[in-house]
């Protein structure tokens, strides 16, 4: 339903945006189911398999974009786009765990959750831009995770709330079938023994009636250093499928 109410807007205000000339607004959502593998600890515990002790597996993505791009040289084009990945697991424990300071008995169930967010502001340019694009620029990312363990006698949860700057670069290829492109984009940052990166790369096809489709590969990769009392080192990856369109 989102997903159908943001088409909805976004076709209302097309003949706006063609009223403005040298600007291009382009906008989409995206689903990704990507599958989640790595470890989490509190500071001074044993990692905690997400996958392996924990249960998880495949989540559940959305994503919502939209762009603006102009002409005007000294000022950045600019996406905002939002991200939540989440998933939950119930599994009867195989040996104990212990996080942040609380005790899971081998052989208690447990019924775990985790939540990712991500809002990101990305200000570019794009020093290429004909038959090959190339853009480089900055993304402010704030980024959200939560950790939530229950079982019938105890309850661990612990949130990291970073905002950061990282690293942006995309790139996309005109491909020689009229409609169809190529590309990909990256943002990255790495501090105090962390690191969190994306990338993405994918296909497309954008038709003459503004809309277009995209299907691609996403891959995020988490790793915090007692962040907030987080010591975490995971990944999110796997294909998706996009819409979009472009004014």
């Amino acid at each position: 339903m989102r997903k159908l109410l943001v088409t909805a807007v976004l076709l209302s205000a097309a003949p706006a945006a063609h009223s403005l000339p040298l600007i291009d607004i382009y906008a989409g959502a995206r689903a990704w189911n990507p599958e989640i593998s790595g470890d989490v600890a509190t500071k001074h515990q044993n990692d905690i398999s997400l996958d392996r002790t924990l249960g998880f597996d495949k989540a559940r993505e959305n994503v919502l974009y939209v762009g603006i791009e102009h002409a005007v040289p000294v000022l950045p084009n600019v996406r905002l786009s939002h991200a939540k990945v989440s998933d939950s697991a119930r599994r009867n424990l195989n040996t104990a765990i212990n996080f942040d300071g609380h005790v899971f008995t081998q052989g208690s169930q447990v019924r775990s959750k985790i939540d990712l967010e991500m809002t990101d502001a990305t200000l570019y340019y794009s020093p290429l831009n004909n038959w090959l694009k190339l853009d480089l620029g900055l993304t402010i990312r704030q980024f959200k995770a939560e950790f939530d363990i229950l079982s019938a006698s105890e309850h661990a949860y612990r949130k990291v709330n970073e905002t950061l700057p990282m690293l942006h670069v995309g790139a996309r290829a005109e491909l020689p079938f009229t409609g169809f492109y190529a590309g990909g984009a990256f943002n990255g940052v790495a501090y105090s023994g962390s690191r969190l990166t994306d990338y993405t790369v994918n296909v497309g096809w954008t038709s003459d009636f503004l809309l277009g489709v995209e299907l691609g590969y996403s891959q995020l990769d988490v790793k915090l250093d007692d962040v907030s009392k987080v010591d975490a080192d995971f990944s999110a990856k796997g294909p998706y499928l996009a819409l979009g369109l472009r004014f």
